[in-house]
């Protein structure tokens, strides 16, 4: 390429640098802006729930779990005062115990979850809401008790009920909930292991929240 082309290749590609640069100024401005008005009614919260998963047999094949406690972060925003989405994650970790295995199975329990919230006036200084939805699970097995199995995911059904409670200001205050969790149980691909049918977790929850 001769040097007067390389001129104007550097010249197009200032121009097109330039140009794209202030494309992103502008639109970091748009994001921003609208960024603050999504958050206006908008909420994330952090809290600590038990695990408790109900037994189940099939093909003969008996599964019971360890109880365990587990962490979950949360996002929430409100269409109108009364009705919008809340999207998640928890994690906990306990044992699942075969009647085909001499030895239990230990994994890391992931949920990530998508749900539609409705809430409702205050009564008393608390604010009841309800929650439905869909969860994907992510089964996997731990490095020292997971005997080798691979991971595993599934989708499930998510409910819940709870109230919140402001402390001294709007922005924040603590929320107490019951989530439901209904899902098939795992087997690790294996057919040694495969119940075919769902169970019920249940996650009492309590955690603070702040409102933006």
């Amino acid at each position: 390429m001769d040097e007067e082309g390389l001129l104007v290749r550097m010249r197009v590609s200032y121009r097109l640098f330039f140009y794209a640069s202030l494309l992103l100024f502008f639109a970091g401005f748009a994001i921003s802006a609208r960024a603050q008005n999504f958050l206006h009614n908008s909420e994330a919260s952090v809290s600590a729930f038990g695990q408790f998963t109900s037994s189940v047999s099939g093909n003969g094949i008996s599964l019971n779990t360890t109880d365990s406690l587990g962490g979950q972060a949360a996002f929430r925003h409100s269409f109108h005062w009364w009705l919008g989405f809340e999207g998640s994650y928890s994690y906990t970790r306990f044992n699942e115990y075969y009647s085909a295995l001499p030895y239990s199975v230990q994994h890391n329990f992931h949920e990530f979850a998508g749900s539609y919230l409705v809430s409702g006036s205050n009564v008393l200084g608390f604010r009841p809401f309800a929650l439905a939805g869909l969860s994907g699970i992510i089964f996997s097995p731990s490095l020292n008790g997971g005997q080798n199995l691979p991971w595993q995911g599934e989708t499930g059904l998510n409910f819940g009920v709870g109230a919140e409670h402001a402390l001294m200001t709007s922005h924040f205050g603590i929320r107490i909930e019951y989530r439901g969790l209904y899902y098939k149980a795992p087997d690790f691909g294996d057919p040694a292991l495969k119940t075919g049918s769902s169970r019920l977790t249940s996650e009492p929850l309590v955690g603070v929240y702040y409102r933006f």
